[in-house]
């Protein structure tokens, strides 16, 4: 059986048909309220018995006089109270570690900020003390170079024939043109003759000043050479202290530096106010075999 185009069309929209109602239904149809809806019935008239007659409400009858009973109280446990204690102890809890943290903070930041300055402090401590050592060190080297040049002069001047004034003439009470002494005396001392040492084998180096009296030391036969002792002398000319064995010493045994500055302790100089409360010299003191 051939089935026609009409046909097909007819049964393909019927089936689409039952199947759109039947999701309609499905839908709308089956569904049940909710809430169910209350039973409905017929409200009755309250009575004691199933018959009666009348139409008026008798009255109700007295019943016996039923014996209250009090039930017993049932014991219930109260219910805890709900406290915003425990709530604000974490608050607070929080809090403090909050404020610990802060200060400790605060803390190491003051400790960070004093090191830095203390390390600053100590820098600039170190630069002054670095200008400090240069400008010593370089005091030291001109006073050094002062020190040169002026040995220079007296050495030119000495042997050169030379004076502080410029001409050629020499230094001396003679009429010759060299200086006046000996090549192995003092270049300070103003004594023309004698040994090389002074008349009297002393020589001295006090700037300025001059002697009153120079005592000759203790004589001691067994040694030959020169004792230089440094000696402190005050603007009265006394020596306040003296040091035996310095620079230009030649004799290494010690009594002979004991004799010497036994004997430098003696010396007396010119009074002179205007030199320094305490002036630094030398006193030469030569030994030999007599």
């Amino acid at each position: 059986m051939r089935i026609t185009k009409e046909q097909r069309f007819a049964i393909t929209s019927t089936i689409i048909f039952l199947i759109f109602f039947s999701g309609l239904l499905l839908i709308f149809g089956f569904s049940s309220p909710f809430p169910p809806p209350e039973e409905e019935g017929i409200l009755i008239n309250f009575g004691t018995d199933e018959t009666g007659s009348g139409m008026i409400e008798p009255k109700p009858v007295n019943n016996p006089v039923q014996e209250e009973v009090n039930p017993e109280p049932v014991k219930t446990t109260p219910e805890p109270v709900k406290s915003d204690n425990a709530k604000e102890e974490v608050v607070t809890q929080d809090f403090d570690k909050t404020a610990v943290i802060e200060e400790r903070k605060r803390k190491e930041k003051e400790r960070l900020e004093q090191e830095k300055r203390k390390k600053e402090q100590e820098e600039i401590e170190r630069k002054r003390q670095e200008k400090l050592e240069r400008q010593r060190q370089e005091e030291e080297r001109r006073r050094q170079q002062e020190k040169q040049k002026e040995i220079s002069d007296r050495a030119k001047n000495a042997f050169g024939g030379k004076n502080p004034t410029g001409d050629n003439t020499g230094e001396g009470e003679t009429s010759g043109i060299g200086n006046q002494g000996k090549p192995e005396g003092d270049i300070n001392s103003k004594n023309r003759t004698g040994g090389s040492t002074g008349g009297n084998g002393i020589s001295f180096n006090l700037s300025g000043r001059s002697h009153r009296s120079l005592p000759k030391p203790q004589k001691i036969h067994k040694n030959e050479g020169y004792v230089v002792v440094e000696v402190t002398v005050d603007q009265n000319g006394n020596v306040t202290s003296a040091r035996a064995g310095v620079k230009g010493t030649t004799i290494s045994d010690e009594n002979v530096w004991k004799v010497a500055r036994d004997a430098a302790l003696k010396a007396k100089f010119n009074v002179d106010k205007n030199a320094p409360a305490l002036q630094k010299g030398t006193i030469k003191y030569y030994f030999g075999f007599e």
